[in-house]
């Protein structure tokens, strides 16, 4: 326990004491504490919440908001005082979402409070793997390899809830229906011609379009005319010729790309069934024409085949066709939605691991992405407003859910140079994957006292033993293979 106060003590509390809320920010970047106490009330310099506005001021401007000590296990701790101020106080501490307060307690009604905020939750864990082309799901599974290395007593097959938007939906297909990670290694590795082949060649050319493409052009000039003659609109070389844009569509279909997946949850044990699986898995897709999120797996749509679910909700334009179901056309899930963390929280799940390959390149060179072709920019503008759009939810929930545990991943933007090249590339299987696992490493180790406890209140253990062997075998090699995983 952290006890951060001016003028008030409590006789026989076993706390860590300081003064000052740069130094317990400090602390709490360094050491775990299960709770803090911070002073408030008329004693306090500055003003009643001087302390705890100050403690919590520095403590949002960590980027890394795991970081940041837990808001839900802060107690103020308030001297005795008329009511009408103590209501006043007791008003703002609402405002500032903290786990509570006392008013001149002894150490054991301290104890007595600081059990309650720790009593184990019922813990109800989910997985949300956002997007990210071919390279996120190299990025992903790296990820998880380490994840099912370093936990102990859980595996990643194990979460109650799973939630897949485009490549993650890919992922989380697979880990939800048990498939073991190596041989997901196995499936999706380039080299391997007998399995998900995620190679995008001539043979998957969009041609099928173009017969309807064309005749759309002729229906696309004749609704134009029509509005030049109404006067809606003005006749001009451009307006013509932006009629012509109907003929370019997608660049490729993957209807065969699915079928390696429905053989795989074919077999015995496995299902291509939502309401057969025994897990919950929702896979996010948007509805093109109504540009709503939708959640297959949800009752409604859980009668889609968890394949073609996972299709549409990889079909990211330009480069792939939308896919039809029920007579409506589907895109990729990050149109709408970056994750589903959100909506996990919804579910009940109080124990988030988040997976999220599709982040920016950001540099400091000026003319930097000018100087790149368009697809480039255009990839980067797609992931500046998916992690933009992340940011906002993962405040949100944190703001609103901080009894919530969330453990991030996120590649560095190092990682992003690895990841940045064509999404739906597949030239650098072996070193996104095995860079995944590293840096996921790496972050655990780093985070291991916070993380540690937090994921022992689920019954994770965290031990990163085997993990940092496999990080020195990928470090001692030139040129690291996913086999080393």
């Amino acid at each position: 326990m952290l006890f951060l106060a001016q003028e008030a003590s409590i006789p026989e509390l076993a706390a860590e004491r300081t003064t000052d809320y740069r130094h317990a920010i400090t602390r709490t970047h360094e050491v775990y504490y299960d709770a803090m106490l911070i002073e408030v009330g008329p004693d306090v310099k500055g003003g009643p919440l001087a302390l705890l506005d100050s403690f919590l001021h520095v403590r949002h401007r960590d980027l890394d908001r795991e970081r940041r000590f837990r808001r839900d296990r802060i107690l103020a701790l308030l001297p005795p005082m008329p009511e009408p101020a103590r209501d006043a106080i007791l008003f703002e501490l609402g405002r500032r979402r903290i786990g509570g307060w006392l008013s001149s307690p002894d150490a054991t009604a301290v104890n007595a409070r600081i059990g309650e905020l720790m009593r184990p939750p019922v813990s109800k864990k989910a997985l949300c793997a956002a997007g990210g082309g071919i390279t996120g799901v190299y990025y992903e599974l790296g990820v998880l390899r380490c994840l099912e290395d370093a936990f102990r007593g859980f595996s990643v097959h194990d979460f109650d809830l799973y939630f897949g938007i485009s490549a993650g939906a890919i992922v989380s297909s697979l880990v939800a229906n048990r498939v073991e990670l190596d041989r997901c290694l196995r499936e999706i590795d380039p080299d391997n011609r007998e399995g998900v082949d995620l190679e995008l060649g001539l043979r998957n050319l969009a041609l099928r379009d173009m017969p309807a493409r064309v005749c759309s052009v002729g229906r696309h000039l004749r609704d134009y005319r029509a509005r030049v003659s109404r006067g809606e609109e003005r006749l001009s070389l451009t307006g013509a010729l932006s009629q012509l844009a109907a003929l370019f569509g997608p660049f490729f279909s993957v209807e065969d790309k699915t079928r390696r997946l429905a053989d795989i949850f074919a077999e015995p044990g496995r299902t291509d069934d939502f309401r057969r699986l025994g897990k919950q898995l929702y896979v996010g897709a948007t509805d093109q024409d109504r540009r709503e999120h939708v959640l297959f797996g949800e009752p409604g749509v859980d009668h889609v085949p968890i394949s073609r679910a996972v299709q549409a909700s990889a079909a990211i334009h330009p480069f792939l066709t939308s896919v039809t179901i029920d007579g409506r056309r589907y895109t990729d899930g990050f149109v709408t939605r970056t994750t589903n963390i959100i909506t996990a929280v919804e579910r009940g799940a109080n124990l988030i691991v988040l997976i999220d390959p599709f982040l920016p390149l950001i540099t400091d060179e000026p003319g930097f992405n000018h100087r790149h072709s368009l697809l480039w920019v255009l990839v980067q503008d797609y992931k500046t407003v998916a992690f933009t759009r992340y940011e906002h939810a993962a405040a949100a929930m944190h703001a609103l859910h901080p009894e919530v545990t969330m453990v991030s991943f996120l590649p560095s933007n190092r990682m992003r140079r690895l990841l940045a090249t064509n999404p739906i590339s597949t030239a650098n299987f072996d070193p996104i994957v095995t860079q995944a696992y590293a840096s996921t490493y790496r972050r655990l180790e780093r985070m291991a006292f916070r993380f540690g406890p937090l994921l022992a209140e689920h019954g994770i253990e965290l031990t990163l033993e085997t993990a940092a062997r496999k990080v020195q075998l990928i470090d001692a090699s030139p040129s690291p293979r996913a086999e080393l995983l």
